[in-house]
């Protein structure tokens, strides 16, 4: 199996440090921190390790940075390529569970979550089926806040499975869970500039999901979108 990981990043890069210093050498195909900081990121960061900076002309949006490595597993024929957020850390065998996991799957699988998707794999062939992440009519907005509802949603309607390696119950709570992978959440927005950003931007993307799905998760009301029969 062909596969790669990525790991986008804004800001704390310490706390990349921690994510790409976590993940197992000789898992992956190639190990990718794509840089959407604007800033040069030190090699200390990063020492030692598989992952190499992958630095866009600008910065990308969630999207846009999603709809990249979306593109490029399509265009080099990967079976499957692995997210994970950069405050995430793999403190046990997470990241070997999952790619044995993945790896041994076949049919109409469409990603695998361990801890939600703070470290997640997506199946080459069911992104490609589905199209890109948003939409044409998606607001602009740097987080990804609603985009990855949107997409597993559209995932599931398809018919594509979503794996939950530990289990559906509640993970984030899990003794089990949390000897094996660790996220402090939400750290981008943390930011002050990256929460004023969001506030402005926040509204449009809660009307154009609204419209999309009938209603903010876990309401949604449609099963295609836009109510499409």
């Amino acid at each position: 199996m062909q596969k790669f990981i990525f790991v986008p990043v804004v800001n704390h890069f310490e706390l990349l440090e921690k994510a790409v210093k976590s993940i197992k050498h000789n898992l992956f195909d190639r190990y990718i921190i794509f840089n959407n900081s604007e800033k040069e990121i030190d090699n200390s960061f990063y020492a030692r390790t598989p992952f190499k900076i992958w630095n866009p002309e600008r910065r990308m949006t969630f999207t846009e940075t999603q709809n990249i490595m979306r593109q490029y597993a399509i265009d080099n024929k990967y079976d499957y390529y692995c997210f994970m957020h950069n405050d995430g850390e793999v403190v046990g065998d997470a990241d070997v569970h999952l790619v044995q996991y993945t790896d041994s799957l076949t049919g109409n699988w469409g990603a695998v979550f361990t801890h939600y998707d703070v470290l997640c794999s997506y199946n080459t062939h069911a992104v490609e089926a589905i199209g890109p992440w948003g939409d044409e009519e998606w607001p602009y907005q740097q987080t990804g806040y609603y985009l990855d509802n949107d997409y597993y949603r559209r995932l599931k309607n398809s018919g594509y499975e979503i794996k939950h390696l530990f289990g559906e119950s509640n993970i984030s709570d899990s003794l089990e869970l949390n000897k094996v992978l660790h996220n402090e959440s939400s750290n981008t927005i943390r930011d002050s500039e990256e929460q004023r950003k969001w506030d402005q931007q926040q509204g449009a993307v809660h009307q154009h999901y609204i419209k999309k799905w009938g209603a903010l998760p876990p309401g949604e009301i449609y099963h295609q979108p836009f109510d499409k029969k």
